[in-house]
């Protein structure tokens, strides 16, 4: 009897990892465009909750630039935000592209960009709370308070799914 010869089909795992990606990806650019933060201010009839969203904080920093200033840790929670979703929804194409055409290099440089989106997605949530400090210090006669909302949840979970999965991948082929 001859032995059967191995398959060289796209396993399952591979598909699961690759869906994780791509889930990744669209959770971390959903959070890009959703409300990022949550400000409390405390007034004397009580207090008032708004939220920003990345551009309401880019047009803040860009009105405070007109006047010298800007809002300290904005420049680097944007970066690290972009990069992050970047680098999640490139891990999935290049595994995408390691499934069809079979080539490792494609599989390593996706694990990179899973580490980059993961790495990036934590740096991003780190940098809006000490950008939310930052402003809610210098805003104290307000008593106002900012925090992460839910689209820098977002991105934080994306990136960490994403990345996650990409290195999972990466370390299986």
């Amino acid at each position: 009897m001859a032995k059967r010869k191995k398959s060289k089909g796209i396993s399952t795992l591979s598909l699961i990892l690759v869906l994780v990606m791509i889930v990744g990806a669209a959770l971390a650019f959903t959070g890009l465009f959703l409300d990022w933060t949550t400000s409390t201010t405390n007034v004397i009839v009580g207090s008032l909750e708004s939220n920003s969203t990345l551009q309401d904080w880019a047009d803040l920093n860009e009105s405070m630039n007109k006047l010298d200033s800007e809002v300290k840790y904005f420049v680097m929670t944007n970066l690290f935000a972009m990069i992050s979703a970047a680098a999640v929804a490139a891990a999935a194409v290049l595994f995408i592209l390691k499934l069809v055409i079979r080539l490792k290099l494609l599989g390593i440089i996706g694990g990179v960009a899973g580490i980059i989106g993961l790495v990036c997605g934590i740096l991003a949530i780190v940098f809006t709370v000490l950008m939310g400090n930052e402003y809610s210090a210098g805003n104290e006669t307000l008593g106002n308070a900012v925090a992460p909302a839910i689209g820098c949840y977002l991105l934080m979970a994306g990136g960490i799914l994403g990345g996650g999965a990409a290195i999972g991948a990466a370390v299986k082929s």
